[in-house]
């Protein structure tokens, strides 16, 4: 009888679960991702067991959207176990005894819910309780109904628990807030809005700032921009706790920027009739907050208010750019506002990855026309927005060269350059920055050997005058490769005038040609291999000592930062390094290098009666032997003191 019995009583079980839903309001809690976070709630809170018993009860569910509409840390806040009694009061506000399918209910219809208090009904079609539209209704349990919407609603008279975070941690506590959590940072305004306060901070949403226009937000991120980002970022913050139980229509609110915010609607609360409050009264350790759908734009505000120069100019990330338009005639193209441009600016970086030398060889007076060929490639007729390009198609440019639009999302160009930051808005154009330097179809760079470089650089005039009278200039512009380390016009300065001249003069051609092949070595060799200590063997047969970074002083961190210059001989520095060659590669030299163990010295022979300057050489092997007749003679002495 007692199997019977409960063969019995689950069959009804069945039978009312099939006829009610196959699940209880838990199950369906569970089983819907829009629904996580509330799911997560009715257990911290235990209502998961009363949500699974007999029954019927109607639950209305605020979806993931309507948490996170609460405002920022508001949700975090609840669900910290020392707040459940706060998140218990909300929970049981939201359910409700029977079986109220929304079809039976009635306009200004009060519904009792578990927490005490009562809802009301303003509308069955479309449904709405509370004020809030119910996005979905009647959803049917095994226990009773869900209805889900897209806000959580507060019992009235409820208080939030005492809030932890200040205004930027609760904007850095969204993801939804990024952009401004980051504008903060770069405006340096971090210290100002965690200060005792209270304050008051409008804060924009990501989909705020998007909504500005192509290219804005992230540009007021840009460093040039950082005066006008912090001027729109103080226009959304006042002094003291400005609820919205406090801010009736009317009123104006003097900004820390300068600017006053007009007060035009109260709830929902909005600011100068255009920027409405999404999450309202968000409580602050040092203020409140008020999450906005617009940034509020300050009356007068201009922008953008820089030159394309000007923008990459006050980038740290395009300081070689900068450089470079400073030697070229671009550069009153991109100063001027007769015109509108479109400039692919490639960073530090995109330099750097053209190769050891390049960048740095390229902004040499010597190569002027080859870099303003590069630059003249990066450079558009006309302002095109990310939007006014087509993918596969190609662009002129102010080189005369079509440049190739990859794909516009990512914003590529060539096939290898991305665009990392898109849309930047300059009083004369367009400027988008890129990862690569964009190279012209044939371009080739380097196209000057040796000599031709030396001839085209105003400060190795001397060099090459000297190579010239060596009778050099063939073994310079060989096939190489070779690495020379030419002395600048000042290090020859350097030398006695006496010698100079001396050295200029034919009958010490073969004392000239040995001293500028010491400066000359097979191979090449550019700055990274001259950074640690090594011998280098000349063509001239002798060896040049390059010193360790270690031996000068530096320790790891601070050579890293300041890279002193290479050190040669123990006290010849490269000035330039890396000047490339078609058949090799130049590091200018602060100092001329003589082979060890000569010492050139000129002035009036003693021997002669004329006042000629000539020059006395003393080599190594002279040296030696005197040192070894020296060296005998000691012997000498000391044997006969032995004698003695």
């Amino acid at each position: 009888m007692v199997v019977l019995f409960r063969s019995f009583l689950l069959f009804i079980l069945l039978v009312l679960c099939d006829s009610q839903g196959q699940t209880s309001i838990t199950g369906i809690l569970a089983a819907s991702p829009d629904l996580a976070t509330l799911y997560t709630a009715v257990r911290l809170a235990n209502l998961n067991f009363v949500l699974e018993g007999v029954g019927p009860f109607t639950m209305f569910a605020p979806t993931n959207v309507a948490f996170q509409l609460l405002g920022p840390g508001i949700t975090a806040s609840l669900t910290r176990p020392e707040n459940t009694a706060f998140l218990t009061q909300v929970l049981q506000y939201h359910v409700c005894y029977g079986n109220t399918q929304s079809q039976n209910l009635l306009p200004g219809q009060e519904l009792s819910t578990f927490e005490g208090d009562l809802l009301t009904v303003d509308a069955v079609t479309p449904f709405t309780v509370n004020a809030v539209p119910i996005s979905r209704q009647d959803l049917v349990a095994s226990n009773g109904l869900v209805h889900t919407m897209n806000r959580v609603f507060l019992p009235p008279n409820f208080v939030l628990p005492p809030p932890t975070l200040d205004l930027v941690q609760l904007v850095a506590s969204e993801d939804y807030l990024s952009i401004l959590h980051q504008a903060i940072q770069l405006a340096e305004l971090e210290s100002a809005l965690k200060a005792s306060g209270p304050l008051t901070v409008f804060v924009p949403t990501d989909e705020a700032f998007t909504k500005l226009g192509p290219g804005i937000a992230s540009s007021l991120l840009l460093p040039p921009n950082k005066n006008k980002l912090q001027e729109v970022l103080l226009h959304h913050v006042v002094t003291g706790s400005q609820s919205t139980a406090v801010l009736p229509a009317g009123v104006n609110l003097q900004a820390l920027g300068g600017g006053t915010l007009l007060v035009t609607q109260n709830d929902p609360l909005k600011i100068d009739s255009r920027s409405a409050a999404i999450s309202p009264n968000v409580p602050a350790t040092n203020g409140l907050l008020h999450v906005m759908d617009t940034v509020i734009i300050p009356t007068g505000f201009v922008y953008p208010d820089k030159t394309l120069r000007q923008l990459v100019v006050q980038s740290p990330s395009l300081s070689l750019l900068a450089a470079a338009v400073a030697t070229s005639s671009v550069a009153s193209l991109l100063s001027g506002s007769a015109s509108s441009y479109t400039l692919f600016a490639p960073t530090n970086e995109a330099f750097d990855q053209l190769g050891i030398g390049v960048a740095s060889s390229l902004l040499m007076p010597a190569n002027q026309d080859k870099l303003a060929q590069v630059l003249r490639y990066h450079v558009l007729q006309e302002r095109f927005l990310r939007a006014d390009f087509t993918a596969n198609t190609a662009v002129q440019t102010l080189e005369q060269g079509l440049l190739k639009i990859s794909s516009v999302s990512p914003l590529t160009v060539d096939d290898t350059a991305t665009v990392q930051t898109v849309d930047i808005p300059a009083t004369n154009g367009v400027m988008h920055i890129i990862n690569r330097v964009l190279l012209p179809p044939g371009f080739r760079f380097p196209d000057k050997d040796v000599v031709q470089l030396a001839d085209s650089t105003a400060s190795l005039s001397t060099f090459n005058t000297l190579v010239a009278l060596a009778g050099l200039r063939g073994d310079f512009t060989a096939e190489g490769p070779y690495t020379v380390f030419a002395p600048t016009d000042s290090a020859f300065a350097a030398l006695d005038r006496a010698t100079l001249q001396a050295l200029q003069r034919s009958e010490n051609r073969d004392l000239l040609q040995r001293v500028l092949r010491y400066h000359v070595v097979s191979g090449r060799t550019d700055s990274t291999l001259l950074r640690y200590g090594r011998d280098i063997q000349t063509i001239e047969g002798g060896m040049i000592s390059v010193t360790p970074w270690t031996e000068l002083g530096w320790q790891g961190v601070a050579y890293q930062r300041f890279q002193p210059p290479v050190t040669l001989n123990t006290d010849v520095q490269v000035s330039t390094e890396d000047a490339l060659a078609t058949n090799g590669i130049v590091h200018f030299v602060n100092k001329v290098l003589l082979p060890p163990g000569m010492e050139i010295m000129a002035g009036a022979d003693s021997t002669d009666g004329d006042n000629d300057d000539v020059v006395r050489v003393v080599a190594s092997g002279a040296t030696c032997s005197m040192n070894l007749a020296n060296l005998l003679a000691g012997v000498v002495a000391m044997l006969s003191l032995a004698f003695l």
